[in-house]
């Protein structure tokens, strides 16, 4: 068992252990995306808030957070794009028919919406990646064959195995229809899959399973220091902004529902603390500070404590102290998760997570004893291990989805099939409707 401590995270790749991504410029988030890759710009959203007091967000009535008055939901999955997400993207794609069955029940259908983004928000070490940044992103795989390409010390191409096994050629490019939103003249392409009244927004010909099949996998290039919440908080935010390209993929009336897939612990850092990535930094997070770069560590001993039983998050300042819940919106170097359980309550959100917990749906926290060097990489044992791989125990999004859904809506991303978990959290949807 691991012994009371502080324990500093370090970012990484994921599942698999993987060099660092190359060590880049200072990513800046004003730019918009000229790839072509995205949907809109990667700017931050305009609304800037602090936990619970969005004025942009229905916050529902005195008594308590909204709940769905129509049976409806908006669900937005939160995909880890990094280094070791091959297996695991090619994973969801080949389990995702589970979701749709449920979602499109002949006999209780639901109008729905889903929209995608990943877990990349930006960091200094991250200079080459296109960061979302919470934007949701609508294009077929098979037009982003560049982004299947990890380029670190063992270069991996999982184009193949996470996108042209699950999606034809023939989809290479998907002719999205435009979509009406409340509130907006006229209609326009938004970037979201949609099944209204039966009525998709996909071309004929294509099943919105077929087309998730495409859209889904996200590529390997993406930052390896992961913001699983912030990328979602921002998503959450651009859905209330109408000059965004996402205005009003988050109905009124409707349940908002979020899935987290990743095989690495939140890194959602505040930008004023970014310093602790930085080799003219303190260091006081990295697991070898005479080393020339960070590892994944730092995001764990920077946003991690554990004593006998379990690990949890804290709240620490740049020095490594703890700071109270008061202090943490300004001086905690890891915004605190309280931010995030803020917006989703006041969302009236169902969370649900496919992560590093063990078969059985449950955290394991252990140090590696027997493999220190990812102990050094991650600041952790592994959560749960595979024939492709290993991941980190979660931490955040775990404390998280358990304030806001309860326990039970995690499930292993070491699992081969993620068929069970899909439908799992598409019962859980069902059961929030009217």
């Amino acid at each position: 068992m691991l012994a009371p401590r502080i324990v500093p995270i370090v970012c990484s790749g994921s599942f698999v252990m993987l060099a660092l991504l190359a060590c880049g410029p200072q990513v800046e988030l004003e730019t918009d995306s000229t790839d072509g890759s995205g949907s809109g710009s990667t700017t931050e959203p305009t609304t800037t808030v602090g936990p619970g007091t969005d004025p942009t967000l229905d916050t529902g009535t005195d008594d308590g957070p909204p709940v769905p008055t129509e049976r409806a939901v908006d669900i937005l999955f939160v995909i880890d794009n990094s280094g070791s997400m091959g297996e695991e993207q090619a994973t969801l794609s080949s389990s995702i028919a589970a979701l749709f069955e449920v979602l499109e029940d002949p006999d209780a259908p639901i109008d729905y919406r889903i929209g995608v983004t990943t877990t990349d928000n930006g960091n200094p070490w991250c200079g080459t990646t296109g960061p979302e940044a919470g934007n949701l992103r609508l294009t077929s795989c098979r037009s982003r064959p560049t982004e299947f390409t990890f380029d670190g010390a063992v270069v991996i191409d999982a184009f193949d195995e996470a996108c042209a096994a699950a999606c034809p050629e023939e989809w290479t490019n998907i002719e999205i229809q435009p979509t009406a939103v409340e509130g907006q003249n006229g209609a326009a392409v938004r970037p979201w899959i949609e099944r209204i009244a039966g009525q998709t927004n996909l071309p004929a010909g294509l099943s919105t399973a077929q087309a998730f099949a495409c859209i889904a996998p996200q590529g390997i290039d993406g930052c390896g220091f992961e913001s699983h919440l912030e990328s979602m908080y921002k998503a959450i935010l651009r859905s209330h902004d109408e000059n965004e390209d996402e205005y009003g993929f988050h109905r009124e009336g409707a349940l908002l529902a979020i899935m987290f897939m990743t095989d690495e612990i939140d890194c959602s850092y505040s930008n004023e603390w970014e310093s602790i990535f930085l080799p003219d930094g303190d260091r006081v997070f990295w697991s070898d500070p005479v080393a020339s770069s960070p590892t994944s560590a730092v995001c764990w001993n920077a946003g991690v404590a554990c004593n006998a039983d379990h690990c949890f998050a804290v709240n620490l300042d740049v020095t490594g102290n703890e700071v109270s819940e008061a202090q943490a919106d300004t001086e905690a170097v890891l915004r605190p998760v309280s931010r995030y359980t803020a917006q989703l309550a006041e969302q009236g959100a169902y969370v649900f997570a496919i992560d590093g917990v063990g078969l059985d749906g449950v955290p394991v926290y252990q140090p590696s004893l027997m493999d220190p060097q990812f102990q050094n990489d991650f600041g952790i044992g592994p959560g749960c291990e595979s024939p492709v791989g290993r991941a980190v125990p979660p931490v955040r999004e775990h404390e998280l989805i358990e304030t806001i859904s309860g326990s039970g809506n995690e499930a292993s991303v070491c699992a081969p099939d993620y068929s069970p978990a899909l439908s799992a959290f598409a019962q859980g949807i069902v059961d929030r409707l009217p």
